[in-house]
């Protein structure tokens, strides 16, 4: 039942007039009976509030804290790392390859120097030096008379006494097998080595060594030095 606003008679729910008074009364009955929606959920029909909802959509697309510069920072950034990733590997690039010229230049340093083969010499009573050669040097009465103290005394070195020669880096005397004659000289040949007195005679080719005496018939010696 529905009480007139006018006259408070009841009338029944769906009456537009009072039965009693004829007052009009769908309008309070159908305010009476529609519940008031709650003001919360109410949206008001404002352009200005519309316009900025809009705004605030917009404004979620974007991340929060994030705008036009803030992309322009993160760009710039992200060029500058990659342009310092390009000069760091460079960097890298050019220390290997000073490191490797440095090994290089190192290795080059280290290597042994070629050493040049050195050269005989027979040295003479009176401080002459005479190379050795390849092939044999005959050596007698003939080349050592003029050192004896006693000219009578020549006759007791061999006309071909001794040979002296070099093979490869190395050098030789012998006494006993010469260009001239094939038995030992009469008076012998002694190699003098230190406090070492070396028989030369009838023994073969004997390897000189630096500053070693040739003895020859107890009457000359001769030096032989590498240089």
């Amino acid at each position: 039942m529905t009480n007139c606003p006018d006259c408070g008679a009841e009338n029944r729910e769906d009456a537009r007039f009072c039965d009693a008074c004829g007052t009009k009364i769908e309008a309070e009955v159908s305010d009476a009976q529609t519940p008031a929606a709650p003001e919360a959920n109410v949206v008001p029909e404002d352009p200005g509030l519309a316009l900025s909802l809009q705004e605030d959509d917009a404004a979620i697309d974007s991340t929060p804290g994030e705008d036009a510069s803030d992309f322009d920072l993160v760009s710039e950034t992200e060029s500058e790392n990659d342009a310092m990733g390009v000069e760091v590997e460079a960097a890298s690039e050019s220390t290997e390859d000073e490191d490797e010229l440095a090994a290089d230049s190192t290795e080059t340093e280290y290597e042994p120097p070629v050493e040049t083969p050195k050269a005989g010499y027979l040295v003479f009573p009176d401080s002459t030096e005479q190379p050795i050669p390849e092939s044999q040097w005959l050596i007698g009465r003939a080349d050592l008379a003029k050192y004896l103290p006693d000219p009578g005394k020549a006759n007791e070195i061999s006309r071909g006494h001794l040979t002296v020669f070099q093979e490869g880096d190395r050098f030789y005397v012998e006494d006993g097998s010469t260009m001239v004659q094939r038995k030992p000289s009469a008076n012998k040949t002694w190699l003098v080595r230190g406090s070492s007195r070396i028989l030369v005679t009838g023994t073969g080719r004997t390897e000189l060594q630096d500053e070693d005496e040739i003895d020859v018939a107890e009457l000359v010696k001769l030096q032989f030095v590498m240089k």
